[in-house]
């Protein structure tokens, strides 16, 4: 008989841990006390506990997210990954432990796997891709398509997403 999968848990999340949570996407950094100043009527003390609540959850994840080229990350590349029928969340479990694997998810069609990959170099990359993924049990083909330019990584402007806009406003004052 095969496994079921198991579904995944969803939070009850209020009106005030919605509020919170769009607060902390756009300045991870606030404290309790600006975001209940922010939502205004509300205690400091209740918003800590409903953010630690949050987090001990895990509806919520603190994480600082770099500019991947900064970090000397800088050859990028989505990948299609087809799997043999069964077998991608097998792999998918073997994947989210690769550091070089910044995004992965489950879709539709003819791939059953997309991920995001980083890398110090070209050489790299396309070690790491056939040593390491094109080799796991259950992975039957992978599509690469490198990324030449990133311009926003999880909600956040990069470098390059700044440097095109500092060039169109030097356009436009021509």
């Amino acid at each position: 008989m095969a496994k079921q999968a198991t579904p995944l848990r969803r939070s009850e999340l209020d009106d005030l841990d919605r509020k919170i949570i769009a607060l902390l996407q756009e300045d991870g950094r606030l404290s309790a006390s600006e975001v209940a100043g922010r939502i205004g009527n509300i205690a400091e003390r209740t918003v800590r506990n409903r953010i630690a609540g949050l987090l001990q959850n895990k509806d919520i994840v603190v994480s600082a997210i770099p500019d991947p080229t900064l970090v000397g990350r800088d050859v990028q590349a989505d990948l299609l990954i087809e799997t043999v029928p069964g077998e991608s969340e097998a792999v998918a479990r073997r994947l989210v432990e690769f550091d070089q694997v910044g995004y992965l998810c489950a879709m539709t069609g003819v791939y059953n796997l997309g991920a995001s990959v980083m890398a110090d170099t070209n050489v790299a990359l396309h070690e790491f891709i056939e040593a390491e993924i094109c080799t796991l049990a259950g992975v039957k083909r992978v599509n690469t398509m490198m990324v030449m330019r990133l311009y926003k990584v999880f909600n956040t402007r990069t470098s390059a997403a700044f440097a095109s806009e500092r060039t169109s406003d030097q356009a436009g004052e021509r």
